[in-house]
Formats: C-alpha cells, sequence, structure tokens
C-alpha cells in the first residue's frame, strides 16, 4: 500500500511538472532562463506522451488527465518545427542537395561522414568544428570531389559549384558566408555556429549571438539566402522564431532531432537546422546516422520559389 502511495505521489508530481513545462513551451518565453525549457520541447512530448500511458494502465486519472494536456500542449509548441510553413514550390526545377554537420572538435573518426556524403551525394557540404583530425582526413578527401572551398577557422563549406564572395565574422561569434552559383540561381549560403544557452553560457550570451546573427543576414539580401548551422536552439523556441518572422526566413521541417547523436531519435532535439529566404523551398530534410559526433549531420534540397 505504501508502495502504491509513493508511486501515485511521484506520478502526479511528474505530470505537474510536464504541465507546468508544456505551458511555458506554448508560451514560447524569451527570457533566457525559461527559453531552455522550450529548447527541450521534443523529448518532453516523449516523455509525456510515454508517461501518459504508463499511468492510464495504471488508472491514476488524474496524474494520467494532465500528463495528456501536458502532451497536447508540448505536440501544440513542436508543431511549427515538424511542419513549418514555406513558399510553394518549383519542382521542376534542378535542386541543389546540401548537408550540413557538427563534426565535434574531439571526434576521433570523423572521415566516418564520407560514408554517408557518398550515399546522399550532396552537391555542397558545410561543417563546423572540424579539428585538424578532421582537415587531415575528412577534408583531404572531399577536396578531392569537391573542388570549390571556401573556410572560415574550422567552418568549412565545399561545393560542386563556384564559391565567390567568401566572407568570415571574426567577432562575436562564428559565422561564413559565401554566393554559391548554382545552375537554378545562385543563392547566398551562411554557416552559423552560436554559442549554448544558459546556463551553460551567461543568459546574455546566445540570444546577442542570435540579435548580431539577424543584423548581419539583413544585409545579404535575405530572400535568396540559406542558414545552416548548429544554433544550440531549436527553430520551436524564441531566438530562431524572431529571426525567422524579421528576415522572412522559412525552417526546413525538423521532426527528427540531431543531439545528443547517441539517443533514439524521439529523445533527440533538433539544433542543427537550415533556413530559406522567401525566395527558395527546403524540401526532404533528414538527419543522419551516428559517426562519432555528438550531433547528427542533416541534409535537405534547395528548391526555387515558385513567382
Amino acid at each position: 500500500m505504501l508502495v502504491l502511495r509513493v508511486f501515485s505521489f511521484l506520478g502526479f508530481v511528474l505530470s505537474l511538472a510536464l504541465l507546468g513545462m508544456g505551458a511555458v513551451c506554448l508560451l514560447d518565453p524569451h527570457e533566457a532562463r525559461g527559453y531552455l525549457i522550450d529548447i527541450f520541447t521534443a523529448p518532453l512530448l516523449t516523455v509525456a506522451v510515454a508517461a501518459s500511458f504508463v499511468l492510464i494502465q495504471l488508472r491514476q486519472r488524474a496524474s494520467a488527465l494532465m500528463s495528456l494536456m501536458a502532451a497536447g500542449l508540448l505536440g501544440v509548441s513542436f508543431w511549427s518545427q515538424i511542419s513549418p510553413p514555406h513558399p510553394p514550390t518549383e519542382t521542376k526545377a534542378t535542386p541543389v542537395r546540401l548537408m550540413f554537420a557538427n563534426l565535434y572538435a574531439k571526434n576521433e573518426t570523423p572521415e566516418r561522414l564520407l560514408e554517408w556524403v557518398r550515399a546522399e551525394n550532396p552537391d555542397v557540404v558545410a561543417m563546423v568544428e572540424a579539428g585538424p583530425l578532421a582537415e587531415a582526413t575528412l577534408a583531404a578527401k572531399l577536396r578531392q570531389t569537391y573542388p570549390h572551398v571556401a573556410r572560415r577557422y574550422d567552418t568549412f563549406v565545399f561545393s560542386r559549384y563556384p564559391l565567390t564572395r567568401p566572407r568570415a565574422r571574426p567577432i562575436g561569434y562564428s559565422l561564413l558566408t559565401v554566393e554559391v552559383a548554382a545552375p537554378a540561381g545562385a543563392f547566398h549560403l551562411a554557416v552559423a555556429h552560436l554559442t549554448r544557452p544558459w546556463p551553460f553560457s551567461a543568459p546574455g550570451d546566445q540570444p546577442r549571438q542570435l540579435e548580431r546573427l539577424g543584423a548581419d543576414l539583413r544585409d545579404e539580401q535575405p530572400e535568396r539566402t540559406v542558414l545552416v548551422g548548429d544554433f544550440n536552439t531549436t527553430p520551436s523556441a524564441s531566438g530562431l522564431m524572431d529571426i525567422s518572422r524579421h528576415l522572412h526566413l522559412f525552417a526546413a521541417p525538423a521532426p527528427v532531432g540531431t543531439w545528443p547523436a547517441v539517443l533514439p531519435a524521439p529523445l533527440r532535439i533538433g539544433i542543427d537546422n537550415g533556413f530559406a529566404g522567401k525566395d527558395l523551398t527546403l524540401r526532404n530534410r533528414k538527419s543522419g546516422p551516428y559517426y562519432g559526433s555528438d550531433h547528427r549531420p542533416i541534409v535537405f534540397d534547395i528548391y526555387p520559389a515558385k513567382s
């Protein structure tokens, strides 16, 4: 009897906590300490669904109802990441396939990414955290297939198509921009790597970088910009949603997360993402296999938007 009461109490506390966090995610806070919760919407949704199922089986009605309500709030909050709006796609055009990967500086097997590169056959490969080992192995082999290369410190862009106007922002955060001369029309590629949110950095660090990112891209023809990177936040959280609204960028659907790479898909969060301006659309986004990094890579196709 005591064990049942303890379990009932714990189930009630868990459900109440999930309900509170679901409300926070739905409200989409801009305050740094609440913003962290919003980043974890996907795994919280998974926990809420699992808790609802268990509590229903154990006939803990009040707790089960709160868990179901939490799952509903979290699902509504997460929907903008699962099915974001985007302009109509000109599907008759030849797309550009782009792959992005955070290699992780301490990754001991970065060359394993080549297996997925060969399988997906992207036209452009962008990567961050390319340490000395990655530069000596993975980057050296990519140069044999992709003749056009742009670089900013540990950020690389490899392309089948000519790259022009490479420009790095060496102050404040990591951003490399370059023009890609794709067959269906040139576009502006921006590769970003932002710092982690509070409490892993000071509360204002990531918001300041997001503000700087928005200001830098505003001067770079955002309507024909493709933005990719490790943002250390998700498309459904307020930081990236604000940039998307201000610059009229549209996120690639990200129902499956990328970090931590070793976890199953429902528990990963989508901090590696792609966005496009209103003259472009992103389709067929998917995450890749584990290859030694703490991030899964992503790939998607870039199409022109219909006029």
